[in-house]
This record gives C-alpha cells, sequence and structure tokens, in this order.
C-alpha cells in the first residue's frame, strides 16, 4: 500500500521519526511493524530499499504510521528517507509480528530496552494507559549512551509520574560524555 510523508521530528540525539498516511486504515497490535519501501534511493544502499521498522505509535493515538530510527550516515536507505520531500509517497506492507501487548496477560511486565529498542516498549506504555490496562503493571528498563540520546524522554517520563501501573528507569552507559 501507498504511504504518505506528512511530517518528521526529531525525537533525541540521532533519533528521527517519520509520520505516513497510509491509503486505506490499518489495525495493528502496539508491539507490531510495518515493511518501508523506497521506490527508489538517493543514496546507494547495499542492504536494498526495504526496511522494517516498529510502529512507534500506540494503536489508540489514531490513524498515522509512525517509524522512529537512528539516524546512521552509513545507511543509504535512512539517507535517503530524511530527505525525503512532505508528500512523497513510499511503499508499506504490514502489520507484521508476534512480539505485542497481550491484553490477556496479566500482572507485571518487565521491559528491556537500550536505545531505539525503545520503539515497541513506547507504543506498550501509551496503549496501556489509554486503554486503562489497570491489570497490567508495566516497568520499563530503558539503558543509553547519554541523556540526549533518550527518545521520547519527556513523554516517558510524564507517564510514569501520572500512572501507577507504569514505572521507569531509566540508565546511562557513558555519564559525562553528554
Amino acid at each position: 500500500m501507498n504511504l504518505r510523508l506528512l511530517d518528521k521530528k526529531i525525537e533525541a540525539k540521532g533519533t528521527k521519526s517519520f509520520y505516513f498516511e497510509p491509503e486505506k486504515a490499518v489495525a495493528w497490535l502496539p508491539g507490531q511493524y510495518f515493511y518501508f519501501t523506497q521506490p527508489t534511493l538517493k543514496h546507494p544502499d547495499p542492504r536494498g530499499n526495504t526496511r522494517h521498522f516498529t510502529i512507534s505509535l500506540s494503536p489508540t493515538e489514531g490513524s498515522l504510521l509512525r517509524l522512529t530510527t537512528r539516524m546512521r550516515e552509513d545507511s543509504g536507505f535512512k539517507k535517503s528517507l530524511d530527505e525525503l520531500e512532505i508528500g512523497s509517497e513510499i511503499e508499506g506492507e504490514g502489520p507484521n509480528g508476534t512480539y505485542i501487548l497481550d491484553e490477556n496477560e496479566k500482572g507485571l511486565h518487565i521491559l528491556l530496552a537500550g536505545g531505539i529498542g525503545i520503539t515497541p516498549m513506547r507504543s506498550f506504555i501509551k496503549y496501556n494507559i489509554d486503554k486503562k490496562l489497570t491489570d497490567i503493571k508495566l516497568h520499563l528498563i530503558y539503558s543509553n549512551s547519554i541523556p540526549a540520546e533518550i527518545a521520547f524522554r519527556k513523554e516517558i517520563e510524564e507517564w510514569s509520574k501520572a500512572s501507577p501501573n507504569i514505572k521507569v528507569d531509566m540508565t546511562i552507559t557513558k555519564p559525562g560524555e553528554d
């Protein structure tokens, strides 16, 4: 299906989100991913023109698909993605994946994330809050190299303060380098 780029947003140092409007409605579960294909790349990439990314929005946040990624200079795919003009179209396929937040699995869930691995966790947490899943407690342990690289920091901290279901611990592996 065609996906139209609506917006780009810097989330943290070296991390950017891309918001796409699908040509038709998509139903997904928190944690699932999409394949994103750029018909042509402005920068060559030996891995080709398709990548899969977790949808970093919760299904409760509307109809847009958001991919969030660490931008890498050595990735022709990501450099080409970053240079896409607003309104440009790429191809998408999905949703895919079984790493999801299952509403039937009650109790405490420990979520471990490092760097950009936060994307499914962000979706889990937002979904939990929006659906008021009080029988599911989430404890996120999130590690980054430096504080500036913590994606979604402000909203995750706000959610943790506002919801007794959400506990967050963040760690930094290279203190003092920021």
